[in-house]
């Protein structure tokens, strides 16, 4: 929950830069690149495939999102509007997954330094 999450203290707000988080990235990493939840700013865009909608509650397949992370929109996906044609991403994740759903079969906790 936003105010609870051990990730929203004030001194976390002001980062910009994180130590490596990804076994091949480069020992500073800009925060926007690593989706991490100590960002200057806590609302993040993410993509999830709605499983089933019961009592009007929503249930989703794999979210980039704390557990109690509150919801505050929730839009279509039109790839008109948004997927990108020509794109590039840095050589240390080149290797992920290029589509969402080959994201659940891709070994995520081998890619970060602190999967102990």
């Amino acid at each position: 929950m936003v105010g609870s999450s051990l990730t929203d203290e004030e001194d976390y707000r002001g980062r910009l830069e994180c130590e490596k988080p990804y076994r091949d990235a480069p020992e500073k990493v800009g925060i926007f690149a690593t989706r991490s939840p100590i960002r200057p700013n806590p609302i993040l865009l993410t993509v999830v495939n709605i499983i089933t909608i019961v009592n009007e509650r929503i249930y989703v397949a794999f979210i980039d999102a704390e557990e109690g992370t509150p919801v505050i929109d929730i839009k279509p996906y039109h790839p008109a509007t948004d997927r990108v044609k020509d794109l590039e991403v840095p050589k240390w994740c080149s290797h992920w997954p290029k589509w969402y759903e080959d994201s659940a079969d891709f070994d995520w906790q081998a890619e970060f330094t602190n999967n102990q």
